[in-house]
This record gives structure tokens, C-alpha cells and sequence, in this order.
């Protein structure tokens, strides 16, 4: 076979993936084609670690999400000092969360969303069913071999939320750079440990900013406003639902 032809058979080739990728999003190019799904898919995620390790001011959001009571796109329960907000983990550990439930979180810190942030993205965002699990993957700034596939929302005490930011408080709508002068020594041991285990190996694409990475947006790599409940907290279960059936609920 000559060069000629087979240079017009891998555009042929390269114009079908493309359009196919197109068509699988509804017009939003988050998978290029078949091969970025299959092929280079791995690369991507590991070049998403190498450029969240550098942060920078121009990367900084002032449209994070604020844990207020008077932020109406929260839902909330209880009063006073036993006043909870609702929040979404994912997770593979479905027997961890009986729905109805209390539960200490004894086993370390959990990474969570705002309800209803995820739902409303796959709202206005058509994505193919089967690649709705690796775009909750590339949202959440999760590898794409994750094996999570619940959503637990449960209840939780703002107390006991906190940005995983070097300034963490969860009431504004942005993250600096630096910690601050009163910064809680514990707490800046925590956060150095976790940027090493992020990055070294490399693990996550954890942006330091108070937003997931995401990793399946080309334009932008700003994902959900990201919040960690302690250590040792007590939340309650409020629901579990497989990835599919939380997403069309």
C-alpha cells in the first residue's frame, strides 16, 4: 500500500473519531475521538497531575462555593448548633453508609461535593451513558480506572467541614495561595502530607484551590468546589444510589 493512501485512510480515520466523539457530547468536545478513550487516556490523567502541581494566581477561582445559611442553593436540616448540610461522596464502600444511618467517619478524612452541584452538571451536560462513569472520574479529578460507583449523600455539620486550601475556611468564594500567619500547625502538616501523596507517586490532580480538577474539560480545568470532612466526624446517611441512578434522580 503506498504513503499517499495511507496517509488518506488515517484522516479518514481521525474525521470519524472526531465526529463520533462529537456526537457521543452532544457538541462538547470532552472525548476528541475513540483513541483519547481507549489509547491516551492515562497520559491525559497523568498530565493533569504534572500541571495541578503548579498553582498560580491565574488559577485561582472567586466562584467557589460558600457552606452559608444564606446560600439558597444549599439544602440544610436541623437548627442551631445541630444544623447540617447536605453533601455527596463517592465511593465503592456502600455497606460503610446504612442509609438512615449515623456514622463516625473513623477511617480519616472524606473528600466531598455540595448537593446538588454534581446532578446539575450532568444536567446541562449530555454525555453518553457509557462514558457517564469516566466523566464522573474526569469531574472529580479521579484516575480513570476508579472503581467507585455510589453516591452517598449524607448530612454533615459545617464544623466539621473544611477547604482543602491553604487558607480553609468554607465560607467565601475563594482560595489564596498561601497559608495564613494563623495557620493550625496540625493542619499544615496534613495538607504537606497530602500534596505528597498526591503527587509523589503521582496519584491525583488535587488543585490546592478549593476546586476539583478536571481533567476531561479542554477549556477549563476548573471542576466542583471540593470540601473534606474531618477525621472522626459524625454525619448522617441520607441516601446511596449507583452512579447511574443518582445522576438520573
Amino acid at each position: 500500500m503506498d504513503k499517499s493512501h495511507d496517509y488518506v485512510l488515517l484522516a479518514s480515520i481521525f474525521i470519524i473519531g472526531l465526529l463520533i466523539g462529537l456526537a457521543i457530547n452532544g457538541g462538547t468536545s470532552y472525548f476528541t475521538d475513540t483513541l483519547a478513550v481507549t489509547d491516551d487516556i492515562n497520559q491525559t490523567y497523568t498530565n493533569a497531575i504534572d500541571d495541578a502541581m503548579i498553582a498560580d494566581d491565574n488559577e485561582i477561582s472567586s466562584n467557589l462555593t460558600p457552606i452559608t445559611e444564606n446560600n439558597s442553593n444549599l439544602t440544610w436540616q436541623g437548627n442551631g448548633n445541630d444544623k447540617r448540610v447536605l453533601v455527596v461522596l463517592w465511593t465503592t464502600h456502600k455497606s460503610s453508609y446504612p442509609v438512615g444511618g449515623n456514622v463516625t467517619t473513623y477511617w480519616g478524612e472524606t473528600w466531598v461535593t455540595v448537593v446538588p452541584e454534581i446532578k446539575n452538571f450532568f444536567k446541562s451536560h449530555s454525555i453518553s451513558e457509557q462514558y457517564i462513569h469516566l466523566r464522573v472520574a474526569q469531574l472529580l479529578g479521579l484516575p480513570p480506572d476508579s472503581k467507585d460507583d455510589y453516591f452517598v449523600e449524607v448530612w454533615v455539620n459545617p464544623k466539621d467541614l473544611f477547604r482543602p486550601t491553604p487558607d480553609n475556611e468554607i465560607n467565601d468564594t475563594t482560595a489564596q495561595l498561601d497559608f495564613p500567619s494563623s495557620v493550625n500547625p496540625a493542619y499544615e502538616k496534613w495538607f504537606d502530607e497530602n500534596i505528597i501523596s498526591s503527587y509523589f507517586p503521582k496519584e491525583y490532580p488535587w488543585t490546592r484551590l478549593g476546586y476539583t480538577y478536571d481533567w476531561g474539560n479542554p477549556n477549563s480545568h476548573v471542576g466542583l468546589s471540593e470540601f473534606v470532612i474531618k477525621n472522626n466526624s459524625n454525619i448522617a446517611v441520607k441516601s446511596v444510589q449507583t452512579t447511574k441512578e443518582y445522576l438520573a434522580s
